[in-house]
């Protein structure tokens, strides 16, 4: 098992933040960081800070700049611009701030009966902002938030719902996985219940509550979902039998983990650009774009990490109004993070992610 990622979910109170207060708390969360990795022999990936939606009385430019500031000194990354639904705010504005402190933003569209045409709007538009100013890969620090809010240590979508005060953390297990069905269960209870053990220590360490596990099964390049899936069920992915094995782990998810506190998604991830075994699974055509759609009313990540060419924006409306059927039926919220590549290259590279095949929304 390993820790993909600790996040400090931070209050912000009348619209700012005590900048020693902030670098102090994450100096401690570091420390505590270094702590596990000796005393737990357990590695953590990443360590993340995120703050609540943001509110018409804050200035929320000086905020992420000084949320950026604080935590890209100390290693964080951080999501300090999160947009709540029918949120009024200039995109030229937005995207300066988005840049300017490096942050992650999650772009709220719609909850689970209604979808919002302006927040669609904000989000396409903020993404063909980004590919104007030549900051295309930058999108991938984007997301759209389809259905009701969670409280997720998964970013982009990670906002820091009622203010609080706490420690969320992520996991890397998929070699944990069996390599058939029977012990799977076990073997995720014992992830789920050392991961427990740690976070709780870490929050008590630092005085602060702990908000609980996101259980979901997500890749690390060839730490890959897919291959866990082809390993246990016995299928090519992306052929017959795909959306039965993914509900099938989903499940076992869900009835291992109902002795620890869960909060977030908890379910399976595909992100296409984080797992290896899914880019090979679209180079060879038996994953399409949408396919990727359909896998949504089964897995959490409904369309994200995926690069698309940049000429195709203007189908992104539509995409939304499909995912959001799929969450009005579904009832469980999913995130949206496209890649607009403007090169005319089948694959695009995406530095530390590696080369991506770039997908056709059309097929």
């Amino acid at each position: 098992m390993i820790i993909r990622a600790v996040t400090l979910f931070y209050p912000v109170e009348g619209g700012r933040i005590n900048r020693d207060e902030l670098r102090s708390e994450l100096t401690r969360l570091r420390e505590l960081i270094g702590i596990v990795r000796q005393n737990y022999g357990i590695e953590v990936r990443t360590w993340r800070v995120t703050l609540p939606f943001i509110e018409p009385t804050w200035n929320y430019e000086e905020v992420a700049a000084l949320v950026g500031e604080v935590s890209n000194g100390l290693g964080y990354i951080h999501s300090s611009l999160n947009i709540p639904l029918d949120f009024r705010v200039d995109v030229d504005r937005l995207v300066s701030a988005f840049i300017k402190s490096n942050s992650y933003m999650s772009i709220w569209v719609g909850d689970f009966n209604y979808l919002s045409d302006y927040s669609s709007s904000l989000f396409v538009n903020a993404l063909r902002k980004v590919v104007e100013l030549g900051r295309w890969s930058a999108s991938r620090r984007i997301a759209a938030l389809i259905g009701n809010p969670i409280l997720t240590p998964y970013y982009p979508d990670s906002i820091n719902l009622g203010n609080k005060h706490g420690i969320a953390i992520s996991l890397l297990y998929t070699d944990d996985i069996p390599t058939s069905r029977d012990g799977l269960g076990r073997a995720m209870r014992e992830v789920f219940r050392r991961a427990e053990d740690v976070g709780k220590w870490i929050a008590e360490n630092l005085g602060i509550d702990y908000l609980g596990i996101d259980v979901s099964l997500s890749p690390w390049g060839w730490h890959s979902v897919v291959q866990v899936i082809e390993r246990v069920y016995g299928i090519q992915f992306g052929g017959p039998g795909t959306l039965s094995a993914v509900h099938d782990l989903n499940r076992a998810i869900w009835e291992s983990s109902g002795s620890v506190k869960t909060t977030g998604f908890n379910e399976v991830m595909l992100p296409l650009a984080e797992d290896e075994l899914l880019k090979e699974r679209v180079r060879e055509g038996l994953v399409t774009f949408s396919k990727l759609v359909s896998y949504a009313a089964m897995c959490v990540a409904g369309v994200d990490m995926v690069p698309i060419r940049a000429d195709q924006l203007g189908l992104v409306h539509y995409l939304i109004r499909d995912l959001h059927a799929i969450v009005s039926v579904k009832r469980r919220s999913v995130g949206l993070r496209l890649i607009p590549y403007p090169g005319s290259e089948v694959e695009a590279d995406l530095e530390d992610f590696g080369s991506t095949p770039v997908m056709d929304m059309l097929r």
